[in-house]
């Protein structure tokens, strides 16, 4: 029983943190890639969550990053942006609007200004 339980914890462990970025003005800077390949490389699960309504621009620094296409959201708003995060499960998100990253830590979820 304690080893199945070990077990379970270690997977929960090794399955890394979820962990978003903003696409625009934060995962398009040099310093944000730097960051999301450093978290990549820690075994962090990554997804692109946007407030714009068009992802495929988004899908090539997925695809270079090796994010899967189905963890990139365009969501069209702020509003929708910050209910996406909070809906997945992020536990932390880098972000340039000081808004979305006021209200991300209102909720409890770390947010990192860019």
């Amino acid at each position: 029983m304690i080893n199945r339980v070990l077990f379970h914890l270690n997977r929960i462990h090794l399955a890394g943190r979820k962990i978003s970025f903003d696409y625009h003005e934060t995962l398009t800077t040099p310093k944000g890639m730097e960051e999301a390949k450093r978290l990549i490389n820690e075994g962090e699960i990554l997804y692109i969550i946007s407030a714009s309504s068009d992802k495929d621009a988004m899908l090539g620094r997925a695809k270079e990053l090796g994010i899967p296409s189905n963890r990139v959201y365009a969501t069209g708003s702020n509003k929708a942006k910050v209910e996406k995060i909070q809906s997945l499960g992020i536990v932390s998100h880098y972000d340039n609007n000081e808004g979305v990253i006021k209200k991300l830590r209102e909720l409890g979820i770390t947010a990192n200004q860019y």
